[in-house]
């Protein structure tokens, strides 16, 4: 590596994250930076010096996250460490917040060059005073969403919208008249998603196994990690199941899905892009759960319908996710095509304000190569 290349240092602890990094160093590499960090295995390709992999970081919910919490600082320690040892020339820190601003608070007291964070802080949902504290230690952040910026720059903290990664997808052509034969299973991308959810999914298999339903298939799009554990937990299945851990494969399967039962987060986003008729399900740790209902500003959980401020894609989460529920909205979403039809046609409405007319990562390589290029 060319001593006088530029070096940029990445943090990024959160599958959603990790697709972000990936699309931004396929973009960076023309640039000949050296880049090091923490991410996960589709982005180390473009990693000089990995320090760990974003396997590591598996909490969910603040009960979870609290138990974890000696292990997480000894991390940062070691992570601030090695960027002051280091001195790189820019620091991006992408998705996870809380860890990403623990981090950079202990490294801008001895680090004189920029720090961004890519992914914002939920500051419009809860915690507010979040968008000070940000602006005291980043020198910039891209929003996904253009409605977040306000909340930053009010608060003196440069803002760039870069729009959602959604933006890319392309829509699948909604028309419920088509020979759609797939029903959709998205569980998460963490295990102890898949752990709390997948018993839920399992009692709509059952439900469609009772009924009868022999002219649908399950589609399980998932990640490589997770395969084991997926194929494991449909092993003796008899609807037939195809989970696909392949793009294009999962792409081309994503034509032919007729409805999602879907994790929240941004797996329903993005089937929302897919035009694909869907319900979401959720379930946090009942501590976990109590804390955020007294905290969270906002009624849902998905992001059209905290946009929309009404329950356009119908949630099934929390308390509210049992047996009895969970096969009541799957029926409504299964058998009653003016569900469908009206979720779909609200939903398009409210896509311009999370999508960029430009490509996020272009927005993104852009600003970055700009902000580098003033290190000395």
């Amino acid at each position: 590596m060319n001593k006088n290349n530029k070096k940029i240092f990445i943090c990024c602890t959160e599958q959603s994250g990790e697709n972000i990094v990936f699309n931004i160093c396929k973009k960076l590499k023309k640039y000949n930076y050296q880049i090091d960090g923490v991410c996960g295995k589709l982005s180390e390709q473009y990693f000089t010096k990995k320090y760990y992999d974003i396997s590591l970081f598996k909490s969910l919910g603040l009960v979870e996250i609290f138990f974890s919490i000696p292990r997480i600082l000894k991390i940062i320690n070691e992570l601030k460490n090695q960027i002051l040892l280091n001195n790189y020339d820019l620091i991006i820190c992408v998705d996870s917040p809380d860890f990403n601003y623990q981090l950079a608070k202990r490294v801008k007291k001895n680090y004189n060059k920029k720090i961004i964070q890519i992914v914002a802080p939920t500051v419009w949902a809860w915690r507010k005073g979040r968008a000070i504290k940000f602006s005291r230690v980043f020198d910039e952040i891209f929003t996904l969403f253009n409605f977040e910026r306000k909340y930053f720059e009010n608060k003196g903290l440069k803002s760039t919208f870069i729009g959602h990664p959604i933006s890319l997808i392309n829509e699948t052509d909604y028309n419920d008249k088509k020979n759609k034969n797939l029903i959709a299973f998205l569980p998460g991308s963490r295990e102890n998603e898949i752990d709390k959810l997948f018993p839920y999914l399992k009692n709509i298999y059952d439900h469609l196994k009772d009924q009868n339903i022999k002219n649908f298939k399950i589609f399980i799009p998932t990640l490589p990690h997770l395969v084991n554990k997926i194929t494991y937990l449909t092993k003796n299945w008899e609807i037939e199941t195809i989970i696909s851990v392949n793009n294009e494969t999962k792409e081309a399967l994503y034509n032919n899905v007729f409805i999602s039962i879907t994790c929240s987060g941004t797996a329903s986003l993005e089937i929302s892009k897919r035009m694909i008729p869907q319900i979401v399900i959720y379930k946090l740790n009942f501590l976990t759960f109590y804390i955020f209902s007294l905290l969270v500003k906002v009624k849902f959980a998905n992001i059209i319908n905290i946009l929309s401020n009404k329950m356009i894609i119908k949630e099934v989460v929390n308390r509210e996710l049992n047996q009895r529920s969970l096969i009541k909205a799957f029926e409504m979403l299964f058998s009653d095509q003016n569900f469908r039809d009206k979720q779909i046609l609200e939903i398009r409405k409210y896509l311009p304000e999370i999508q960029s007319k430009n490509n996020p990562y272009d927005i993104c390589e852009k600003r970055i190569t700009e902000i580098i290029s003033t290190t000395t």
